[in-house]
């Protein structure tokens, strides 16, 4: 888990790089948009699934159909269209800042979820 982490933590890394080049454009706002929580919510569930997949030990494009398959019944579950997060996802790239708050709380909540995980009860 510390290593798939490590490669998440340099993605993001490598995705609000890029997002600061991409702020230079002028996103209009959409008529709908996800809230940050909800974006935080939707990239959260995407990055378990993700996980659960790769814990399959497939080979990476098998891993990536099964992906595929699975994201819309991800969005169901959430109750979120891929459109709808997709046009959100736009627009916070165009707006890093936003961005970078929305995945401090992703990192912050999956490290959360992992210190749940790995907590062992007290002995009495």
């Amino acid at each position: 888990m510390l290593q798939l982490r490590d490669s998440f933590f340099q993605g993001l890394v490598c995705l609000i790089m890029s997002l600061f080049v991409l702020a230079c454009a002028n996103e209009k706002k959409p008529a709908r948009l996800l809230s940050e929580a909800e974006m935080t919510r939707v990239i959260i569930e995407i990055y378990l699934n993700e996980e659960k997949i790769n814990r399959l030990n497939l080979r990476r494009d098998s891993a990536e159909k099964i992906f595929t398959l699975a994201k819309p019944h991800i969005f169901k579950k959430i109750g979120v269209s891929d459109t709808l997060f997709r046009e959100s996802l736009d627009f916070y790239a165009a707006n890093p800042v936003a961005l970078e708050k929305i995945y401090a709380v992703v990192v912050d909540s999956l490290n959360l979820m992992e210190q749940r995980l790995t907590v062992k009860p007290a002995v009495q």
